[in-house]
């Protein structure tokens, strides 16, 4: 007699593994919020869990699910027999985590207990300055008392974000025992966490008063069997107040939909226009909330919003203040950072010039000698009146003795009148970026480009301090690069390569490969205030065409690049530009016709959505264009669209408002926490 194959449903599954039980334990960390316990795991664990061969299979909040069914499964092994009939009655005695008490919770007395107030941050002493009520409250609103310290897993994408959101609409029977973190729910605070991802989940059920996912099958079968004599559940007891409490306790709110608060602006007088302007970058005035300039190929203007109602047809005028002209181009653009000067570099007959115009009136002042070659970047160091700049440079002629090079620049305008022109550090490679930072009052710059990172000290002089090169055998090329200097012993560089998808730490000689399965389009650090704690770790956050932004942290006792999150701004959807706000509480990403802001402060919850009106917005169609260049798309990541135009993402000084530039046209959206 034949032996039948075996069946599918005799089959054994594979025993659960530390590395498989580790990696649940590590989402759900990042998942809820808590990032510096994950980084701790992932350390002590000493395994790259985003590259575990069966981590692309695991979904979004997995050990909730797998707790909450195998709890399922217990409950009902005690009141079915073994063919499956109902035998008894679930009771609280049966409960896995022990009968719940019958007896009501003690009230508590109504007195003022003291919030738990976290240790001094940026965001500390701006909440100070900026709100108007404490802990987002009106003083005529009595928070609630404080609830039971539960944390939560709410439904969302596995995007970084907290998962404590409860649901608006939810059942709030039982008062207290509703309220989040002993605040009301119905009380909106933009800057609060919520979750990344809104959707269905939001109406779900709220087992106990805690959100979490809930599989529909299993609960109906819960319900044929104990629907009949449901046991009362006991009120939840506050404990907030027994040991202390971790992180901000703030009332969750919806994600802002900031579409309805945006004002579209044009580099085009009219669809008749024969030249197109098309934009390469925007930048805010500093200090100043109103004045938004955008630089192309070939010209270079101002908006002024002051005067400008939110949601009109009618733009603002687009003031030109660089004649559009072939012979000559406008490669950078700086405002000082009190929005006293803007700085434009152009280049035209073999000479680059730097042109100064008065931040008020927006007059040409000035007209300073640059080099011989195009100012690609252009820098100002945050205090002093030094303005600092990069002129790559590839010779033409092949009997040249050196045929690439560039030149770091320093102009010290702080010596005027005497001012006798910019000093200059040369180096072999074509520079491509540079960024500055100012400690102390002494000032360093930091440029890469090809396998080369350059460290200099840039204030009074220009001294090349530091130069570091990668493995030539890794045929790395840095296209990014950004710096930060809080301590004065070190300085915090890092290099991303957008070609390959790697960072690089030169200081500490850490690599991470494969930060992304694309190409990196953007790399950020986080603004830190002076009121910053000097031991807070340093955030950087990367952008790419895979559709993800990433948040990294160096941590020191491992001395590696460790992943805080992953944040996705929508399916398809490569993310082209990247942007922190100067307080360093948003963090913001741009696709075509999208963007999303994340509450950094509080483990880069979902905070807003912009998306771009289809008949006041191009994203769309540009990104079909990019797509059609290449042969069209062949990954739903986004990975082979070839970005023929840019993508320019910048916040305003205030941190309220943020400017979109793509193509010939400015999204200014307005983001009131």
């Amino acid at each position: 007699m034949e032996t039948d194959s075996a069946s599918t449903f005799n089959a054994k599954p594979p025993p659960l593994n530390s590395d498989q039980l580790n990696y649940l334990i590590w989402r759900y960390l990042q998942e809820s919020g808590y990032a510096d316990a994950a980084v701790k795991l992932q350390r002590d664990w000493k395994v790259d869990a985003e590259n575990l061969s069966f981590a692309k299979n695991i979904k979004g909040h997995a050990l909730v699910h797998l707790v909450q069914k195998g709890l399922r499964y217990h409950h009902l092994s005690l009141t079915i027999d073994e063919n499956g009939r109902p035998s008894k009655q679930l009771n609280p005695a049966m409960f896995f985590f022990g009968p719940e008490s019958n007896e009501p919770p003690p009230e508590l007395r109504e007195e003022s207990i003291p919030a738990p107030s976290p240790a001094p941050s940026s965001s500390t002493a701006r909440r100070g300055g900026r709100e108007s009520v404490p802990n987002g409250f009106p003083d005529n609103v009595a928070p609630a008392a404080p609830k039971r310290g539960r944390k939560t897993a709410a439904g969302s994408e596995r995007n970084g974000s907290v998962a404590r959101k409860p649901s608006g609409t939810a059942n709030h029977a039982g008062l207290d025992a509703e309220m989040a973190n002993g605040h009301p729910g119905s009380i909106a605070d933009a800057r609060s966490p919520t979750a990344t991802e809104g959707g269905a989940d939001e109406n779900g059920t709220l087992p106990n008063g805690d959100r979490m996912d809930i599989d529909e099958d299993s609960l109906n079968a819960d319900h044929q069997h104990h629907d009949a004599n449901p046991q009362p559940v006991a009120p939840l007891i506050h404990t907030l107040t027994n040991g202390a409490s971790i992180g901000v306790q703030v009332a969750p709110a919806k994600v802002a939909n900031l579409t309805p608060l945006t004002t579209y602006l044009s580099t085009q007088e009219s669809v008749s226009t024969a030249a197109t302007k098309h934009l390469t970058r925007v930048a805010w005035r500093a200090a100043d909330s109103n004045v938004v300039t955008a630089i192309g190929d070939d010209f270079c203007g101002v908006w002024n919003l002051g005067n400008h109602l939110l949601g009109s047809k009618q733009q603002p005028p687009f003031q030109e203040l660089m004649e559009s002209s072939e012979s000559t181009i406008v490669s950078a653009v700086a405002w000082e950072p009190n929005g006293e000067m803007l700085a434009i570099a152009t280049y035209s007959n073999q000479a680059g010039q730097i042109h100064l115009f008065d931040g008020q009136e927006l007059a040409l002042m000035e007209t300073l000698p640059a080099s011989q070659r195009a100012i690609t970047s252009l820098r100002w160091q945050g205090q002093g009146l030094r303005l600092l700049g990069v002129a790559p440079y590839e010779s033409e002629s092949s009997d040249s003795p050196q045929h690439a090079g560039s030149s770091i620049l320093l102009w010290d305008l702080s010596r005027s009148p005497n001012f006798t022109g910019p000093l200059s550090v040369s180096v072999p490679e074509v520079l491509v970026d540079m960024d500055c930072a100012l400690f102390n009052g002494n000032g360093v710059v930091c440029a890469t480009g090809q396998r080369a990172v350059y460290f200099c000290y840039a204030f009074s002089d220009l001294v090349l301090e530091k130069k570091w090169t990668s493995d030539a055998t890794e045929d790395e090329s840095w296209t990014f690069i950004r710096c930060a200097w809080h301590e004065s012993s070190v300085a915090t560089l890092v290099a991303a390569s957008a070609e390959t998808g790697s960072i690089w730490l030169p200081v500490q000689g850490l690599v991470k490969k494969g930060a992304h399965e694309a190409a990196i389009t953007g790399l950020e650090l986080r603004p830190r205030l002076a009121s910053t704690s000097p031991a807070l770790k340093q955030d950087f956050a990367t952008s790419s065409m895979d559709g993800t932004v990433k948040v990294w942290r160096w941590d020191q006792e491992s001395n590696s690049i460790m992943s805080i999150c992953k944040l996705v701004i929508g399916y398809a959807s490569p993310v082209m530009a990247l942007s922190y706000s100067p307080d360093g509480f948003c963090l913001s990403g741009a696709s075509y016709d999208t963007i999303r802001i994340w509450n950094a402060e509080h483990a880069y919850n979902h905070m807003a959505t912009w998306k771009g009106e289809a008949e006041a917005w191009n994203g769309a169609q540009l990104r079909d264009d990019d797509m059609v260049s290449v042969g069209g798309a062949s990954s739903v990541n986004g990975d082979t669209i070839q970005a023929n135009t840019d993508h320019s993402l910048s916040w305003d000084v205030d941190s309220k408002k943020l400017a979109f530039g793509l193509g010939v046209q400015v999204a200014v959206i307005n983001f009131q926490r």
